[in-house]
């Protein structure tokens, strides 16, 4: 079980219920839509990876995916769709500090790709976030980590 942040194509007027019902009702994958990527994806996915090494240091990168061992955050990319998750694992000052590293990844993956983020946990876009949403997310988070942890 994960902390999870979706980014996505949403249409105006759209909301994140009927966008992610489309998807779901997406075709599998095809082979045209895996690795390589266009360019444009390619040069925003390397600035999200330098942005998130500069905020988390040493990251595990394998394609459009990277790991952070410490953490326990994941990213993944692909031009129309990305994911960031992070397992319940930390609680207190920890999980704190891990949501921020989440929300500040969630910002640079929103700017360079042009997709929307949506945070389901809170059933909010990630640009509607307030400081009182972001602090009931690390209590919740705080919250399932512990329970899970026991």
């Amino acid at each position: 079980m994960s902390y999870d942040v979706y980014f996505l194509k949403r249409q105006p007027g759209q909301s994140w219920e009927a966008t992610l019902e489309a998807l779901e009702e997406l075709e599998p994958l095809g082979e045209s839509d895996e690795p390589p990527y266009s360019a444009e994806f390619t040069a925003a996915w390397r600035r999200i990876v330098a942005a998130a090494r500069e905020r988390l240091g040493d990251l595990t990168e394998f394609d459009y995916e990277l790991d952070d061992e410490v953490t326990g955050i994941q990213l993944a990319g692909a031009p129309d769709e990305c994911g960031l998750t992070v397992p319940y694992w930390h609680q207190g000052e920890e999980a704190e500090r891990v949501m921020a590293h989440v929300f500040a990844l969630a910002e640079v993956v929103e700017r360079e790709t042009g997709l929307e983020g949506y945070d389901p946990q809170l059933d909010k876009s990630i640009s509607e976030l307030t400081e009182a949403d972001r602090r009931a997310a690390v209590e919740r988070f705080a919250a399932t980590s512990a329970t899970m942890l026991r």
